[in-house]
């Protein structure tokens, strides 16, 4: 619990933070609000008309946390749940960094750049065909980042639908063998092709002869010892372009398997493991642009995702003050 002076010092910094901040909120006056102090979520069935009404709400309350529903309601400050009268919800993803340690996880955050923008770029884009436009990706003020798609032709969804589509980025029940087919060769001795994915098909096919070839140039043996050998490995990645991947003197079983201990490297395994922000349509998100309570860092808008910095763009620019360390902080 924070001392009075203390309280009183966080009040004027969100005061004046929040009296400046820019919100992008579709829909606000459709949206269901929650604000918190000692929790995340304290109160919520709040709702506000237009964004000045929300800045002159945080401005004089100075809540830690604020969080938007993702669904849009005909009647957001209704209760119970079922009466507000839900009208669509946007199609939100959090990626999360997990790591040991206390401190660790915010070393690693240039690590998550990567995995935002295959979310985007390998399976938004591509696979679902949705439009940067209608996307917004957002620093969630701690250890990850939060993706929005605020399309119409998504708001629909149920929940079992986005479920199935965050299964399908999280690679859930992909065997890569089922990307595989045999062809029998006819001729004096029986023998089986190998029919698979070339880099120009979509899907989780095409990014598997992708990450194949490129895994050949930069880490062969991680394949087999085989493919050290350039003569070995180019006459392999000249099969895969042609979609046979039976040109190798490696029996064909077992590069099936060797392959599925790719899996990870396809899917978008950092999607929080507990998927709810996915597909609970109730759920409350952060406030893009607002504070989170815990790190004082702002869960910031981000426009280019490998350019943005956490440490140097997510922080409050606000009055000097004296920071004391109680326990050992790695550089």
């Amino acid at each position: 619990m924070m001392n009075p002076k203390n309280q009183e010092f966080v009040r004027r910094v969100l005061s004046k933070y929040y009296a400046q901040a820019e919100f992008d909120i579709k829909r606000i006056d459709q949206r269901e609000f929650g604000i918190g102090n000692n929790k995340k979520i304290d109160a919520r069935h709040l709702a506000f008309q237009t964004t000045e009404q929300l800045r002159n709400f945080l401005v004089s309350n100075c809540p830690r946390f604020v969080s938007h529903s993702a669904a849009y309601y005909r009647f957001p400050s209704a209760t119970p749940q079922e009466k507000k009268g839900w009208l669509g919800a946007d199609l939100i993803f959090d990626l999360d960094m997990h790591s040991e340690g206390k401190y660790d996880v915010y070393h690693r955050l240039d690590e998550m750049r990567s995995e935002v923008a295959r979310l985007i770029d390998d399976f938004l884009i591509a696979d679902f065909g949705i439009k940067k436009d209608d996307m917004l990706v957002v620093f969630s003020g701690n250890r990850g980042y939060h993706v929005h798609v605020r399309s119409e032709d998504y708001a629909s969804l149920g929940a079992e639908e986005r479920r199935e589509i965050m299964n399908y980025i999280r690679g859930e029940g992909l065997n890569i063998k089922d990307l595989f087919s045999w062809e029998e060769i006819k001729g004096k001795k029986k023998i089986q092709k190998l029919i698979g994915p070339t880099p120009e098909e979509g899907g989780y096919s095409g990014r598997l002869a992708r990450l194949v070839i490129e895994t050949l140039n930069k880490e062969p043996e991680r394949i087999s010892r085989i493919f050290t050998k350039q003569e070995k490995r180019e006459e392999f990645i000249n099969g895969i372009r042609q979609g046979n991947w039976s040109r190798t003197s490696l029996d064909l079983e077992e590069l099936l398997n060797r392959l599925q201990e790719l899996k990870n490297n396809l899917a978008v395994m950092t999607i929080n493991a507990d998927p709810a922000v996915t597909y609970d349509l109730s759920k409350l998100i952060r406030v893009p642009n607002s504070i989170h309570g815990d790190t004082g860092f702002v869960a910031k808008i981000v426009n280019d995702i490998d350019t943005f910095e956490p440490m140097r763009h997510a922080v409050i620019n606000g009055p000097s003050v004296e920071i004391v360390f109680k326990e050992d902080v790695p550089a």
